[in-house]
């Protein structure tokens, strides 16, 4: 992807995601800080905000106990909250990131950006870089990379046509790769949600998302399965859109196995479902092995849109959070 961006709705990143087996032997992490891009530019690339709807998926996906922590960047870097546990600083992690981000940062520093957050979290375990432009604050000095070893796994969301060109593509690319981290090359801010949570389930040691694009018109649902495996205790349901005028919702929850239903919700299946003016985060457990069936449904379209366009994700775990 370095040469360009790639126009679909969900891009496959540039290292090859992790089977089932590294999610089984892989450790959650532990201590993460997200570096948010809120330059101006940000005003005609992600007018809607998804990049906050983006952050308040992941508060709302991680562990309670993972911790997180936010630097705002652009001329003028700033921490938009703390490293905390999440669980008991959600509340206040999102209404600081509504009250911050807001694209009135002037340019693209990623050399202050990387300088912010490591200054705020020096012994993060992972970090989250999000931009929509190329740095044009002078020369970058790849501060990405840590004074001494070990480096920083850095996972690099760039959006938006101010990132076409070959050099810009190419540092990001530079920045995953020095670190160890993995680079997501979007067209626009639509799929800025659906990589979001792409990274939560690595940072989570879940199996990589099975993903279903449908567009669909209100009132109307469509049909999925997924295969819940064996030694899975709990499955992750993710669905994003992009319009706050639009709702969905997830009916019919229940494994089936040789065609009997085996559980359901409020029978043998505990669901959990976290809300966000864009998206959905359905924690599920007490699994048993068969095939999990599920409908999704439009049930808003105030956007206007004769359909619309919803993008669910899939995933699994051998732990219960």
């Amino acid at each position: 992807m370095a040469g360009g961006l790639v126009a679909t709705a969900l891009v496959a990143p540039t290292s090859a995601p992790a089977g089932a087996a590294a999610a089984a032997a892989c450790a959650p992490a532990a201590d993460i800080q997200a570096i948010v891009d809120d330059s101006g530019s940000m005003s005609s690339t992600d007018p809607g905000r998804l990049r906050v709807q983006a952050m308040n998926l992941l508060i709302d996906a991680l562990a309670p106990a993972q911790v997180l922590g936010a630097t705002e960047f652009g001329s003028s870097p700033a921490d938009v909250f703390a490293p905390a546990a999440v669980g008991p600083s959600a509340a206040a992690m999102k209404a600081a990131l509504d009250a911050a981000i807001q694209a009135d940062n002037g340019g693209t520093d990623y050399n202050l950006a990387f300088d912010a957050a490591r200054t705020v979290n020096p012994g993060a375990s992972v970090r989250i870089f999000l931009t929509d432009g190329g740095h044009n604050s002078g020369t970058y000095l790849n501060t990405h990379l840590n004074p001494a070893p070990p480096q920083t796994p850095t996972y690099v969301i760039g959006f938006s046509p101010g990132l076409a060109g070959v050099a810009d593509q190419a540092r990001l690319q530079q920045i995953a790769n020095e670190t160890g981290g993995v680079y997501y090359a979007l067209p626009d801010a639509q799929a800025l949600q659906s990589v979001m949570n792409d990274i939560q389930t690595r940072l989570t040691c879940q199996t990589p998302p099975k993903t279903f694009v449908d567009n669909i018109a209100v009132g109307k649902s469509k049909n999925h399965a997924v295969k819940i495996k064996r030694k899975s205790r709990s499955a992750q349901l993710t669905l994003t859109w992009t319009s706050p005028l639009d709702a969905f919702k997830v009916k019919k929850l229940r494994i089936v196995r040789h065609g009997r239903v085996v559980a359901v919700k409020g029978r043998h299946l505990k669901v959990r479902t976290k809300h966000g003016s864009t998206y959905l985060v359905i924690k599920v457990t007490r699994l048993t092995p068969g095939k999990l069936r599920f409908k999704v449904m439009n049930t808003a379209a105030g956007s206007g849109a004769p359909q619309v366009t919803v993008t669910t994700q899939v995933s699994q775990s051998r732990s219960k959070k």
